[in-house]
């Protein structure tokens, strides 16, 4: 039976899909879903111009200074202890003030290619009144089944609107974000609460996000304190726990030393055999910015 890669978790969910073969299915090939990739190819730089200029005369108000600076960040994914593939995020400007564009991507071991295929999720987001406002969404991975994934998303918040790629819209309301961006969400939340407080929060955080079928929340809280083994060394962080699910367990450790980066994270659904990720090397700046 399929199984996805964190698909629901902030920071996990596009990492690494990899198909299990049934005893009873024949040889299978992989197929990719070309109309989609193609169709996307050419639309998805006249989208996310469209989005911005909705909002380039909406000035912008800081997050956390430590939050938006270009990033690029590499780790490696697991299955128990055994190695599926490795995985990159990167931060960087958008070309529009105070817009920025985050990826992610995954790169499956040679035995899962060719089932699995490469994934690339994409947001593009920009700073409006002190939040963090995505304007377009995108979710393309390569290999079986991909056609049954691949969407994309368009947030109109002069209509308070998401429109899906099939022309489904729902409702949009403040604080809505999408699954990608959900993690810089988080991060600005631990971030801030430190610089006002010189501690981390002790409540609850909710995030409200844009699905491939619906919109959904998490809840976090901070759990424990504790030391991290990791390919890049050994890292004091926080855990933060999803609270308001027990049968998807999602965790994530982020040092605090480090703008609160992500240095661990796993995911567990019921009796499945965890799934971890771990920083590989630590991340690399640059000074450019979004102005």
């Amino acid at each position: 039976r399929p199984f996805r890669f964190a698909p629901e978790s902030p920071t996990m969910h596009s990492v690494i899909h990899v198909s299990r073969l049934r005893s009873n299915s024949g040889s299978l090939k992989p197929t990719m879903n070309t109309r989609f990739r193609l169709h996307m190819r050419h639309r998805w730089p006249a989208l996310v111009a469209g989005c911005l200029s909705l909002l380039a005369s909406i000035p912008a108000s800081a997050l956390s200074p430590e939050l938006l600076v270009s990033t690029t960040t590499q780790y490696e994914v697991y299955r128990d202890n055994k190695q599926l593939g490795e995985g990159k995020i990167e931060l960087k400007p958008a070309g529009t003030p105070d817009c920025w564009s985050y990826s992610q991507e995954a790169y499956p071991n040679a035995w899962l290619r060719w089932l699995s295929g490469d994934i690339l999720e994409q947001s593009h987001v920009c700073v409006i009144d002190g939040q963090l406002r995505p304007v377009a969404y995108r979710y393309n991975r390569s290999g079986v089944g991909a056609s049954k994934e691949n969407f994309s998303l368009r947030f109109d918040w002069a209509k308070k609107e998401v429109v899906y790629q099939n022309g489904n819209v729902k409702p949009l309301t403040d604080g809505v974000v999408d699954r990608l961006s959900m993690q810089l969400v988080l991060r600005d939340w631990l971030l801030t609460e430190h610089a006002a407080t010189g501690h981390e929060p002790t409540g609850t955080k909710e995030v409200k996000y844009a699905d491939r079928k619906k919109l959904d929340s998490y809840v976090f809280q901070i759990k424990a304190h504790e030391e991290v083994k990791t390919p890049a060394g050994n890292f004091k962080t926080v855990r933060l726990d999803r609270i308001d699910n027990d049968k998807r367990r999602a965790q994530f450790w982020l040092s605090p030393d480090n703008g609160y980066i992500v240095v661990k994270a796993e995911q567990q659904k019921e009796d499945d055999p965890p799934l971890k990720l771990l920083l590989k090397k630590m991340p690399t700046t640059s000074p450019t910015n979004s102005k």
